[in-house]
């Protein structure tokens, strides 16, 4: 009975995962699929804030943005926020933590995620210290990393990492 128990728990585990994984990657396929994220592409590259586009996510915690990454015309890989087809912000990527960088600052603070579903760089409110903050009295914008994975008890969790300091900002478990 017990080793019944065990593995349909396990099973479940298994496949909350494979759910999970399924819904990130059937919303990065979709996000392909807009002609607004291909319109935004094309205004990046015209405007010269990125010459070649790698990679395009959507990031929700907050203010809603497609965050592209590509490199720009000196070489450098760099993350533009779009939000409303309107570029927000730029930061290039070697100034601060990449996302494994950001994953190895999470576990050093916190239980680590033993699988990582996804990690895309994001930004606050102006003024808010994380994801759900109200803005406070500055106009200054935070970037942050936020992972989404499986903590080792097979619960979802969002960690958010300061992409300058690599501080766990705030962190979300999903209760199933």
């Amino acid at each position: 009975m017990k080793r019944s128990v065990v593995v349909i728990l396990a099973l479940g585990i298994v496949a909350a995962g494979a759910i999970g994984s399924g819904l990130w990657y059937a919303e990065q396929q979709s996000l392909a699929a807009k002609p607004d994220v291909h319109a935004a592409g094309d205004m990046l590259v015209k405007r010269g804030l990125l010459s070649r586009i790698d990679r395009v996510d959507y990031y929700s915690a907050g203010p809603v943005f497609y965050v592209y990454t590509g490199v720009d015309d000196s070489g450098r890989v760099a993350y533009v926020w779009v939000q409303g087809g309107q570029p927000v912000m730029k930061q290039y990527a070697n100034d601060g933590l990449s996302a494994t960088q950001a994953m190895r600052a999470a576990a050093a603070a916190q239980p680590p995620l033993v699988q990582l579903i996804h990690a895309v760089p994001g930004l606050t409110e102006p003024g808010a210290s994380g994801p759900g903050d109200p803005p406070g009295t500055s106009s200054q914008r935070r970037v942050l990393w936020e992972l989404f994975g499986l903590t080792r008890q097979g619960a979802y969790e969002y960690v958010y990492v300061d992409f300058h300091t690599g501080a766990v900002v705030r962190t979300y478990l999903l209760e199933s």
